[in-house]
């Protein structure tokens, strides 16, 4: 379009010159001077425009993964001359999408500040610096545009948007799937006995209670309440080469929205949390306290929001794999307390190491979140791994699910029902 009008502006000129000369009129070479000096004017006027402007960004702290917002330039002219046609340009992130296809034009009056919304789109979680922006000043004629930078630095955190647990359908078979899994992580597997009542028609005979059977000669049986999980320990593969996929589509992505869901539905049940994080995260770029900070067991919303900075943050950095990090990082687990491990690699040790949890009586569930169903993971395992590596889950008393890649993004784990404990049952 500037090309556009610069042949025009030129076009015309030489036009009124040959007119000129044709009719001998003095007066049209004239208009061809003004015509060609409205550029120049122009250019000088635009150049004047950014003189006295000063410019801030105000960009929210944090937002939500999928969420819209508003960054806002608060532009102010210290002159007493107002200045028109201006716009703010700034180079955003990958994941940040603006929703306007142009920066909108605005003016700024004598001594005034202007603030102009610029809405955007928060595609992915994340840590984002954002640095120097420039203000852009169009002249008059719209030949030529004036940019001058305007330093600043600023830095947004994207949480991850946790999923609402309860509401999320089962997949696959009507036992298996997000109810399954979450019982078993806020419920535990073990009861408690809460005292005995009289026995009713359809109680199991082995919850008869003898001894008071025998005192009062009416069957009675013991009453039992589910134990709720005191204490959720959530473990990351965040090990070089697990996140596979592309953009919003990887193993990693979905394991922290998954691990998001969970925090937040264990922190409204009032049970601790805390999450593993390897060292080589706390290092990598965009690195904060809450890597650490997550490390220790809390209840309540600072804790929460803790878990969902430091899920932000990390990423698939570490040499360490899985079985490592839950080896030298669980420690003692306390009673009531559900150990859930998320990876993307059948780490053939990690049924070794888990064994020693279950076998006391530890509540252990693996995510494992299948890479053959994510962009670019065909072919990542060799044939029959994964099926081995849930086979050996089950065979310490672990509970394995399966996570797919879905094309909405949503989370439908499913409970893995193995032919190896099939199989056990035959022999």
């Amino acid at each position: 379009m500037r090309s556009f009008k610069w042949v025009t502006i030129g076009f015309g000129a030489v036009f009124l010159v040959a007119l000129g000369s044709m009719l001998n009129a003095d007066r049209i070479y004239y208009m061809a001077a003004i015509l060609l000096s409205l550029p120049c004017v122009s250019y000088a006027l635009g150049w004047y425009a950014l003189r006295g402007l000063k410019a801030r960004r105000e960009m929210p702290p944090s937002a939500w993964e999928g969420e819209e917002a508003a960054i806002v330039y608060a532009v102010t002219n210290s002159t007493r001359i107002p200045r028109f046609f201006l716009a703010v340009q700034e180079d955003l992130p990958t994941w940040i999408e603006p929703l306007d296809p142009e920066p909108p034009l605005f003016n700024v009056g004598a001594g005034e500040t202007t603030r102009v919304a610029y809405r955007v789109r928060f595609r992915k979680r994340g840590v984002y610096a954002a640095k120097a922006f420039g203000v852009t000043a169009i002249d008059p004629l719209g030949v030529v545009a004036f940019t001058h930078s305007m330093t600043g630095d600023d830095e947004l955190v994207v949480y991850p948007s946790p999923h609402n647990v309860q509401d999320l359908p089962l997949s696959g078979m009507d036992r298996y799937g997000w109810q399954e899994l979450t019982t078993m992580v806020f419920h535990g597997s073990s009861v408690d006995p809460d005292g005995v009542r009289p026995y009713t028609p359809g109680d199991p005979l082995r919850r008869v209670h003898w001894r008071q059977t025998a005192r009062t000669g009416q069957l009675n049986v013991i009453e039992f309440e589910e134990a709720q999980s005191l204490q959720l320990v959530i473990a990351l593969d965040l090990q070089r080469g697990t996140d596979i996929g592309v953009g919003t589509e990887t193993t990693l992505e979905y394991a922290v929205r998954l691990a998001a869901a969970l925090t937040q539905r264990a922190i409204q049940l009032g049970a601790s949390v805390r999450m593993l994080v390897p060292p080589e995260a706390r290092n990598a770029p965009g690195y904060s306290g809450s890597l650490e900070a997550v490390a220790t067991s809390r209840r309540g919303q600072e804790q929460l929001f803790l878990v969902l900075d430091a899920l932000a943050r990390v990423q698939a950095v570490a040499h360490q794999p899985i079985s490592g990090l839950v080896e030298e990082t669980v420690g003692i687990l306390s009673p009531g307390t559900t150990l859930v491990v998320m990876t993307s690699r059948a780490d053939g040790a990690l049924p070794g190491v888990l064994a020693r949890y279950t076998a006391t009586g530890t509540n252990v569930i693996v995510l494992y979140i299948d890479p053959e169903t994510f962009p670019g993971g065909k072919g990542t395992l060799p044939a029959g791994l994964a099926e081995q590596f849930q086979a050996e889950l089950l065979a310490v008393r672990a509970q394995p699910f399966v996570l797919r890649g879905d094309r909405q993004g949503d989370l439908y784990p499913e409970a893995v029902v193995h032919s190896y404990a099939r199989h056990t049952e035959a022999l």
